[in-house]
């Protein structure tokens, strides 16, 4: 049985070796016609060789390429003196709001010792009137800052207005001292 179906294999490899092709080459058929083909003949591509035209080429090539360099970096050269100008101007102006923010700083400073000075003396002359003059004041003044003024006055003075101001200011500056323990 092997025998049976290799020679009919054999015998087909053999007839497609030696059958003429079905279709040839374009310069195959190019040149048996004798050079009178419709179709045109290929030829291979041909490559530089490196003569001296090509060494040309490239002298030129390098030289662009030279140039295109020189023109980005005297662009890189621009663009960095401008980023340097901008950093100088910058920093110029971050040194006039800081020299304002100092100045402003000690403005508040002056005006916060102004304050306090005048609150001292207020203090004081509160501390010095008798207690129902001074419920009276209290009384007329917002409550918050009555339970302040209340607040900085020592125990005795406080615990002789205590009494006199109205229940609900008194009522809450209890409660604020005893959530500030």
């Amino acid at each position: 049985m092997r025998k049976a179906t290799y020679i009919p294999f054999v015998a087909a490899t053999g007839f497609l070796l030696l059958a003429p092709p079905i279709c040839t080459p374009p310069s195959v058929e190019a040149q048996s016609s004798g050079g009178s083909s419709t179709r045109p003949a290929v030829t291979a591509p041909v490559y530089p060789t490196g003569g001296a035209r090509n060494g040309v080429s490239e002298a030129a090539a390098l030289e662009q390429k030279k140039q295109q360099l020189a023109a980005k970096e005297a662009a890189l050269a621009v663009k960095e003196q401008e980023l340097k100008a901008l950093a100088a101007t910058l920093e110029a102006r971050v040194k006039e709001l800081e020299a304002a923010k100092a100045g402003l700083d000690r403005s508040l400073d002056a005006r916060k010792k102004v304050q306090s000075a005048n609150y001292q003396k207020l203090l004081k002359v509160y501390k010095g009137l008798k207690p129902q003059e001074a419920v009276k004041l209290l009384d007329g003044l917002p409550e918050n800052e009555a339970l302040e003024l209340l607040s900085e006055m020592d125990q005795k003075r406080a615990g002789k207005l205590l009494p006199l101001i109205k229940k609900e200011r008194a009522l809450k500056w209890t409660r604020q001292n005893l959530a500030a323990r």
